[in-house]
């Protein structure tokens, strides 16, 4: 997994949630921050996220150190039946997105320490992976848009109804992320963080506003995309942006 800059950290600081209590679990390069209400929070509950990480982390490095091709691979990549949980729903998504595996990575890992939160009775939460968003709430919430333009930046977000959500960015000017296009941003909305991490990399291949638009309309998975190219928005689908400030 390659190293994460710190570009998207302070996506962290544009977050404000009454009520809610956040912590952060690094592991590596995996460097995930957390929100839960504070009426679920106990002390333990880092120590068993991060135990949760180191797992996944470790699952995943020895899938890939046997199968180099998962970690690689810009398409589809076929994995046994017996593999990691992580590793299946990695490859699941990139199939019926068209990329490689690992463009799912972050979404994964978020799923993950998500189902973890469930487990342990905790169904409200926000996770933050490299500004992949994994979200569960029951009211509406909104989302901090980070474009790497100053005038934007913690001026817009994307207001999402109730429910569970998987907000994901590619960006071939922000951040560590291999992208093949010239988006400034290319954002997905979709119900699973996992097929939204691989849709934004799909669409943040895009070259132009028209295959932008192209590309979206062939995910019927995602709910709405939004893109930012040549300094003009594309917006498709169900996408509602906020003034911030």
């Amino acid at each position: 997994m390659k190293k994460l800059r710190p570009e998207k950290r302070f996506y962290r600081a544009l977050i404000k949630r009454p009520g809610f209590k956040s912590f952060e679990v690094i592991a590596g390069e995996s460097d995930v921050w957390i929100s839960v209400p504070e009426k679920s929070f106990r002390p333990e509950l880092p120590s068993l996220l991060l135990d949760c990480l180191v797992s996944l982390r470790t699952q995943l490095l020895a899938f890939g150190k046997e199968n180099p091709e998962f970690l690689t691979s810009l398409t589809p990549v076929k994995v046994p039946l017996l593999a990691p949980s992580i590793v299946k729903k990695m490859a699941e998504a990139a199939k019926r997105i068209g990329v490689g595996p690992m463009a799912g990575v972050a979404g994964a890992i978020n799923y993950f320490l998500g189902k973890k939160l469930k487990e342990l009775g905790i169904t409200e939460f926000m996770i933050e992976n490299g500004g992949d968003v994994y979200v569960s709430s029951s009211r509406s919430v909104t989302l901090a848009l980070i474009t790497g333009v100053p005038k934007l930046d913690g001026k817009l977000g994307v207001s999402l109804p109730a429910g569970e959500w998987g907000v994901c960015t590619s960006s071939s000017k922000i951040g560590h992320s291999l992208s093949l296009g010239n988006t400034t941003i290319a954002t997905a909305i979709c119900k699973d963080p996992v097929i939204s991490d691989c849709a934004a990399t799909f669409l943040g291949n895009s070259r132009t506003e028209e295959e932008f638009i192209e590309r979206t309309d062939r995910l019927k998975e995602v709910e709405g995309a939004l893109g930012l190219l040549n300094d003009r928005f594309v917006i498709r689908g169900r996408v509602e942006l906020v003034r911030l400030v």
